[in-house]
């Protein structure tokens, strides 16, 4: 049996549920926006730890995982509280599960920085922009002037923010850069890849948007966004496969700009990539090809029963 664990609120969760469904895969559900329905019974015997989770409706053996933890979307602090305790347990089950999980958060940690993650990308040789964070606007300046004034920012961590070219009328909020530390990197105009990578498989979806982030576009009202299948040279989906690999992760996002030059740069890897953004948009079947793994990459005895 697989297991989801997730949110109902996430677009992710439902496209998966329901590819498993047509699949025919046996599955289980912890829906995490709802976390007052669950409990995570941890025990011992014989030199070997099971987990027991209450709530899902069933009591299978599970032979393989997919995790995309939901994020707080509520002010209600025993709420709030409810999650995280349900996250803690599942965390600390997730790191002595013996069965297949597409990803374990803690093969995740690089994402939680991304000056970390840009320095792990350069390391595995991809071309990667000039970057630099700072919390002096002094130095903020002089980089903006290094980088002949095509620069934009963002935030450091795995929070979501949209990336900004950096412009002159963006200098007089450089008095909050002190309490702020923020990534600033030279600015690639050009169209997006996105290349989902699945264990040895790779998607490569090419985006062109108007904007220089293309998920401010796709939030606006009437954008529209050129997305359609691609390709890449092989030697850097080899390279995405490899380091996909060296992070520990099964399933990941990678995301580049290509100049008019044809200088391809990795901006960034996300180990729980939105992947239905892209299939919705491109036609290609990553749901189903991961649904696929999952089932046919279960074990058959489990220390987690569901």
């Amino acid at each position: 049996m697989i297991l989801v664990i997730g949110s109902s609120v996430d677009k992710v969760y439902p496209t998966l549920l329901s590819t498993l469904r047509e699949a025919g895969y046996p599955f289980s559900t912890i829906d995490e926006d709802q976390p007052e329905r669950y409990a995570v019974h941890r025990e011992s015997a014989y030199g070997r730890t099971t987990y027991r989770i209450e709530g899902t409706g069933t009591k299978n053996p599970v032979g393989a995982m997919f995790v995309r933890h939901a994020i707080v979307r509520t002010l209600d602090q025993t709420k709030i509280s409810r999650m995280n305790l349900l996250q803690f347990q599942l965390n600390q089950m997730l790191l002595s599960t013996d069965c297949p999980v597409i990803n374990k958060p803690t093969n995740a940690y690089s994402n939680y920085s991304k000056p970390y993650q840009i320095q792990l990308l350069a390391e595995a040789n991809f071309d990667v922009p000039r970057s630099l964070v700072t919390n002096v606007p002094a130095e903020a300046r002089r980089f903006y002037e290094e980088c002949e004034r095509q620069v934009i920012f963002k935030g450091v961590s795995n929070m979501l923010t949209l990336a900004q070219v950096l412009r002159p009328e963006h200098f007089r909020r450089f008095e909050f850069l002190p309490h702020c530390p923020t990534l600033f990197q030279e600015y690639v105009a050009g169209v997006d890849y996105r290349v989902h990578i699945l264990h040895d498989q790779t998607f490569v979806t090419r985006l062109v948007s108007k904007d220089e982030d293309y998920r401010r576009g796709a939030l606006i009202d009437g954008e529209s966004i050129v997305t359609e299948s691609a390709t890449l040279p092989a030697e850097i989906l080899e390279k995405c496969v490899a380091f996909t690999k060296q992070l520990g992760l099964v399933v990941s996002g990678i995301d580049f700009k290509e100049s008019p030059g044809g200088r391809l740069v990795a901006l960034e890897c996300n180990p729980f990539p939105q992947f239905t953004f892209y299939e919705r948009r491109s036609g290609q079947h990553i749901t189903r090809a991961i649904v696929d793994y999952l089932g046919q990459h279960q074990v058959h005895e489990s220390n987690v029963f569901a």
